[in-house]
């Protein structure tokens, strides 16, 4: 009898792998390349984390130091608060050309030493910081031979670590001022003689700015004087040492105070004959008091005979380079009539770039700190 051999059937599942797991393989192995991929990225990010503080803050200084901020021409520092918003980039350098060299109008506006005008952590944080991050941060200036630091902080102290932190080395520059102390001077050059028949007199004593002569390029802006960015100071003293001495002490008094275009042929055009304490034109000072340019004869006494003006930028007419300005004070004296001759004020002082006339604008060294966290 003939044996029959059973041959095992073949199944198809043998050897053969499943659609599902192949596509659950495929999918894991996707993943796993993806998150391979990333986990650099985010170690990198942890481990750079104070790096990139740095750079926040070292971007930050060279705003702050080597930009003069936008917008330019006019500067910032000159916008009322009115227009705030339209501050762009809070940079405090001079100009473009000048990095490293700080404006004193920009540093004072800044750190909100105006009570008028007030930055508030947010417009730090958008227009000198910028980032989408809401940073904290520490910015401070220290002047030298000043006692005060100037501080902009928006957080709480600077914590021990993860912080970035940049120390700038920079300049600050000072307004010019024409400081006229009058016994300094020759006798005849602000003064003349009235006859001894004369026992009044009235008169001008005046100080010249000629915008042509200033505001010349050939100048560095480190050191030009800028009547449409920057105050120009008047001061006069030791004027009652200066005239004749049989005035009487209460009848020496400044009148009134004036600002004038001169326009040719002796015209004059009136810019200020009146005015309130607090402007945004001048500020007027006699023997430290507030006065407003509208003065009802103010006694110019002894231990009162300081008087000190300030020019607010930008001056009228800075713009034009052909123009100029007159400020003019009036004197009126009454002598006793003692002596032969009376001696009073007269002339007129030019506001240009001889040191005689006028101390030229002085750079400061300072110190500016930034730390970003």
């Amino acid at each position: 009898m003939d044996t029959i051999k059973l041959i095992p059937e073949i199944s198809d599942e043998h050897a053969i792998l499943s659609i599902d797991f192949l596509a659950g393989f495929t999918i894991f192995i996707l993943a796993l390349v993806m998150v391979i991929s990333l986990v650099p990225g985010i170690l990198a990010g942890l481990q750079s984390e104070n790096i990139d503080y740095d750079a926040v803050a070292y971007r930050t200084s060279v705003i702050l130091v080597e930009d003069p901020g936008a917008p330019d021409n006019p500067p910032w520092n000159l916008i009322n608060i009115e227009y705030k918003d339209d501050i762009q980039r809070l940079g405090l350098a001079v100009s473009k050309d000048t990095p490293n060299i700080l404006s004193r109008g920009k540093v004072d506006k800044f750190f909100n030493n105006n009570p008028d005008f007030r930055f508030t952590a947010d417009d730090y944080r958008k227009k000198v910081i910028f980032g989408d991050l809401t940073y904290l941060y520490n910015i401070s200036l220290k002047v030298d031979g000043e006692s005060e630091i100037y501080y902009a902080a928006g957080g709480d102290p600077v914590p021990e670590f993860q912080y970035g932190y940049m120390r700038r080395l920079v300049k600050v520059k000072e307004p010019s001022v024409a400081e006229i102390i009058f016994p300094v001077y020759p006798s005849p050059k602000y003064s003349e003689e009235l006859n001894a028949s004369d026992k009044t007199v009235s008169a001008n004593f005046s100080v010249h700015i000629p915008y042509e002569v200033l505001i010349n390029r050939s100048v560095n802006p480190a050191y030009r004087i800028d009547p449409q960015s920057e105050q120009l100071r008047i001061i006069l003293s030791n004027m009652y040492s200066h005239i004749g001495p049989d005035i009487i002490e209460d009848n020496f008094t400044l009148t009134k105070v004036e600002i004038y275009k001169p326009v040719g042929g002796g015209v004059s055009i009136p810019l200020l004959g009146s005015g309130a304490f607090d402007n945004d034109t001048y500020s007027l000072t006699i023997g430290g008091t507030k006065y407003p340019a509208n003065l009802n004869n103010i006694s110019v006494r002894v231990g009162n005979s300081e008087v000190a003006m300030v020019l607010y930028p930008p001056l009228d007419f800075s713009n034009e380079i052909t123009s100029s300005l007159n400020v003019n004070f009036s004197f009126s004296y009454e002598f006793s009539g003692v002596l032969s001759n009376h001696t009073y004020l007269t002339g007129m002082h030019q506001y240009d770039y001889n040191p005689i006339n006028v101390t030229q604008p002085e750079l400061k060294d300072a110190v500016m700190e930034v730390a970003i966290w």
